[in-house]
């Protein structure tokens, strides 16, 4: 059978169609918040689209993981879209659409190079490895979740990388590739060394060429990829990055959690039943005894009789190594966040697995009669309906924040993460009474100090705030040094009335996180507050220091300096402010009263205006824009604005004074 340009182009067609049909539920999900989607776009609507400043903080940035295009990415999903989840879930799965018909014209390519193939082989064995990669659920968590489009960029180019490799195209366009996709995502740090794997076999450039001089032309990336892997070792090794630092794990237990993760992945791929959006390291998949001695023994055989038999059988041999190289980067020897596994690091990682299982499937073939190759047909289509069934039923899972940590807790219900987050679904659905009832069930289940404070925290949504103050303090008793805690605990003796204690708390989280800037401001506020006004400056500044484009501290620093008398620079802060939040009426508001005491009533004018057309029903701004009008001598309007403050405020003394003496007047 001929197989021509023309037929590939038709299936990759196909593929790309029935790709976007099967995940095109996706675009229907919402943003997931305490999962990086609401970091992303927050970052975006702050950058305003596609700016040099964008680019400048997309190229700067290293939290979480250097990947300025990514970031990029997301900055022009919202130039676009703006803040509406569809437009950045279809970009999502148009992108998994268009890495499935790369995948099939890489492996159409590479398998050509497979003598032992006839066409029809070549072409079936391609076809059905395309068509898993695509429908496979354990791809779900890299389409429907916005923030892994840097598993789909950085596997796009990968891809691409790969392929013009094996096509035999220009080393330059080889480390092009190769470098944007690094800019997506870290793991690319793994192509290089694919491609020495693909030099063994099928290629075998290694036989003609000899290992010394495919090392040698490959240096640049292989340079390139150790100092990538460096970088990021570095700085996510860091306090507040994502990875645990090498003492922190001992080597034994990352070697087993390493092994437990290279078994985790085939079993997945052929039964892929039981998926979670997270699998929290200690629940379920930890270190037991059994499972943790019969994964690495697993790996410790396939290994070996792989580089037993690499003579032999260099498929298996390239195929395992390959694997090995593309997911030790996300495995327990570099362990990353509180996940011991995630579907997402399946991606990419799944095409050597799949090679190997088609070329298995192809010598079955050779030998079976026709009886068995008709039930090998039939089991390979049940395999596939029940691949896209489980998808379906998996971006389902992914809908929204609520979905997603039902579907964890139903798997793991002993989970911290997975039950505070859920009560926080809840709570931003304004669903108070199932947050409370949630909480309260993960209290009597596993009292912690994290499920106490939960519980304190639906409490205070309740506006039940003693009983907050209490899950506050048994959190505490399990845990003294719970920042979180301490903060919650601020802002429930501030709603008390209690401004000393919320300051005492509100002191022990700096001590704890230095860098935490919302303890720091609201410390700042309690000082102002207390009428010790130097000390507060220096938090606001401070904190400023650590997020100069926070409005709140730039206001309250005005009002600062203000009751400071430093008017002028009170105005600066109240500017910078708006300058950031330009709906800021508070900041109008104060600004206009900062410039009508210095004489500027044309200005002060203006900002009230504005404040009241952000919030007509203001009666501070209606009230200061009746006494600057007085001041202009625009006395009528100046008694509408007074009338209209008594209207909102009927007890407004200082309105009613103004307006009795101007009527009065004849």
């Amino acid at each position: 059978m001929k197989v021509t340009r023309t037929t590939l182009v038709g299936l990759a067609l196909a593929i790309f169609a029935g790709t976007l049909w099967l995940h095109w539920p996706a675009v229907g999900g919402g943003f997931l918040a305490r999962m990086d989607d609401d970091e992303f776009l927050l970052q975006a609507v702050r950058l305003k689209g596609l700016t040099w400043h964008a680019v400048q903080w997309a190229f700067t940035s290293t939290k979480a993981f250097y990947q300025p295009l990514t970031r990029l990415s997301h900055v022009a999903c919202y130039q676009i879209w703006g803040t509406n989840p569809a437009g950045h879930h279809a970009a999502n799965v148009v992108l998994h659409a268009v890495n499935t018909v790369l995948v099939l014209g890489f492996l159409w390519t590479l398998l050509g190079t497979v003598a032992s193939l006839t066409t029809n082989e070549r072409l079936a064995m391609a076809l059905g490895v395309t068509v898993v990669f695509a429908i496979h659920p354990l791809q779900v968590e890299s389409v429907a979740w916005m923030t892994s489009r840097s598993q789909l960029l950085c596997s796009a180019f990968g891809i691409g990388c790969l392929w013009a490799y094996v096509a035999g195209a220009r080393r330059w366009l080889v480390c092009v590739l190769f470098v944007v996709a690094l800019l997506c995502k870290p793991m690319a740090v793994s192509l290089p060394w694919v491609m020495l794997v693909m030099d063994y076999f099928p290629l075998r450039r290694h036989e003609q060429l000899g290992w010394g001089r495919l090392f040698r032309e490959k240096a640049a990336l292989i340079a390139l990829s150790v100092a990538a892997a460096a970088a990021t070792m570095i700085t996510e090794s860091r306090p507040g990055g994502l990875m645990a630092p090498a003492g922190v794990i001992h080597p034994w237990t990352r070697l087993f959690l390493a092994a437990q993760s290279l078994t985790f992945y085939p079993w997945k791929l052929v039964w892929p039943a039981w998926l979670s959006p997270n699998y929290p390291l200690g629940l379920g998949f930890s270190l037991r005894p059994m499972l943790a001695g019969a994964s690495a023994l697993c790996v410790v055989v396939v290994t070996v009789v792989s580089a037993w038999r690499w003579r032999q059988t260099p498929a298996l041999a390239a195929g395992w190594a390959a694997y090995l190289i593309l997911i030790l980067p996300v495995s327990g020897l570099t362990q990353t966040g509180a996940q011991a596994v995630a579907d997402r690091y399946a991606y990419l990682t799944m095409l050597p697995l799949l090679l190997l299982a088609g070329g298995g499937t192809i010598w079955l073939w050779r030998h079976f009669s026709a009886i068995a190759r008709l039930g090998l047909t039939s089991l390979f289509v049940g395999e596939l309906v029940f691949f896209g069934v489980r998808t379906r039923a998996q971006i389902a899972v992914w809908h929204n924040d609520e979905t997603l940590w039902r579907a964890v807790l139903a798997h793991y219900p002993n989970s911290d993460v997975a039950n505070r987050l859920l009560v926080q679904a809840l709570l931003n659905q304004g669903r108070i009474d199932d947050a409370l009832r949630s909480a309260q069930r993960a209290v009597q289940m596993v009292p912690s100090a994290e499920t106490y404070r939960n519980l304190g925290v639906a409490l205070m949504r309740a506006n039940r705030i003693q009983e907050a103050v209490t899950q506050f303090d048994l959190a505490l008793r399990f845990d003294p040094d719970l920042a979180d805690v301490h903060y919650n605990l601020g802002l429930a003796f501030m709603r008390l009335g209690r401004p000393q204690a919320a300051a005492a708390h509100w002191e022990q989280v700096l001590r704890l996180e230095p860098d935490a800037v919302e303890a720091r401001v609201n410390l700042g506020n309690v000082l102002l507050g207390l009428g010790n006004v130097p000390e507060a400056i220096e938090h606001y500044q401070r904190a400023l220091q650590l997020r100069p484009d926070m409005a709140e501290a730039h206001y309250n620093l005005g009002l600062a300096f203000s009751q400071a008398g430093r008017i002028h620079e009170a105005i600066k802060q109240y500017t910078e402010a708006l300058r950031i939040k330009p709906g800021y009426v508070e900041a109008h508001n104060n600004l206009g009263d900062a410039l009508l005491g210095l004489g500027n009533v044309p200005e002060a004018i203006e900002h009230y205006e504005q404040a009241l057309q952000f919030k007509p029903d203001y009666v501070e701004a209606h009230y200061n824009l009746g006494v600057a009008l007085e001041k202009a001598g625009r006395v009528n309007e100046a008694i509408g604005h007074y009338q209209q403050a008594l209207r909102l405020k009927p007890d407004f003394a200082a309105a009613h004074n103004r307006l009795i003496r101007l009527e009065a007047v004849p």
